[in-house]
């Protein structure tokens, strides 16, 4: 009995320790992006920004972008019912466009649409909205840092982030948060006099756990955000046209990002395509 309480206190205090190395690292970190800053200089800068926002894409990236980014300035021009629910779902669909495609440049498409999400949220009551929305504002700066230094990590040339995946530990890890997050916001929200508190507090769950899969490099975000974007859908239907096309827009990049992501999680990168597509599979095909 003793040794066995030893053996969970050891794991306790060794869990601690590692997320203690982890804070300590962010110092070091935070100095080595602003030695990269002064090294690149103004000029040096802008142009990393220039070419994370538009450099290296393929004809076939720029196609599937403005086609994608086209379905949503066409849904407002069809229907012009607001201006301002326009602007918030190009730059989510832009977004989640630049997280597909593994730029860091999509923090700040997510940081104006999560400043514009949140007062469109509070206008229409829609309180597990706000809350979500004020986390997504929150992590904008923390998932900026945590992908610059991911990208400094060695790395194949053809990747811009090193990709993971869950494994069983990490999948149970990550349905248990949400879990807890989606009761726990659902009985909060019944606290304030919410007519719908455990439908109101779906998207927190899948969110919170999609957003700390993305700023980790997991491939499974995008399992959680097609779950958010299912979701919103029928949430925001009838409220919003436009963040109602958005959400279809999401929902369709939530399953390109999941095939990308997996591809290079798996090191499937480069092989022919029929190699590809067996290894998404999640069974063995001859």
């Amino acid at each position: 009995m003793n040794n066995e309480m030893k053996l969970t206190g050891n794991k306790v205090k060794n869990y601690f320790n590692r997320k203690l190395d982890k804070i300590k690292a962010v110092k070091g970190n935070l100095t080595g992006l602003n030695e990269d800053v002064k090294r690149l200089g103004f000029l040096g800068v802008l142009k990393a920004i220039w070419m994370d926002l538009f450099g290296g894409r393929s004809l076939k990236g720029w196609i599937y972008l403005i086609l994608l980014a086209g379905v949503q300035i066409g849904a407002y021009l069809l229907n012009p019912e607001s201006f301002l629910g326009m602007v918030a779902g190009l730059t989510g669909i832009l977004c989640v466009i630049y997280v597909n495609e593994q730029r860091a440049s999509n923090y700040l498409f997510g940081l104006v649409n999560s400043l514009i999400y949140l007062y469109m949220s509070m206008g229409s009551s829609f309180y597990g909205e706000v809350a979500t929305t004020l986390f997504f504002t929150v992590m904008q700066p923390i998932g900026l840092y945590m992908w610059l230094v991911n990208a400094k990590q060695p790395k194949a040339d053809n990747v811009r982030i090193t990709v993971k995946k869950l494994d069983f530990k990490g999948w149970v890890k990550n349905l248990f948060i949400t879990a807890v997050v989606w009761l726990g916001m659902g009985f909060l929200y019944s606290k304030i006099n919410s007519a719908r508190p455990f439908r109101d507090s779906v998207t927190d769950g899948t969110n919170v756990t999609g957003q700390f899969l993305m700023n980790g490099g997991f491939a499974e975000q995008w399992i959680f955000w097609a779950a958010t974007n299912v979701f919103s859908i029928y949430l925001w239907w009838g409220e919003s046209f436009e963040l109602t096309v958005m959400y279809w827009v999401y929902l369709l990049n939530s399953i390109v990002g999941w095939v990308n992501w997996t591809i290079d999680a798996k090191g499937l990168r480069g092989l022919p395509v029929k190699d590809q597509i067996k290894g998404l599979l999640p069974f063995q095909v001859n």
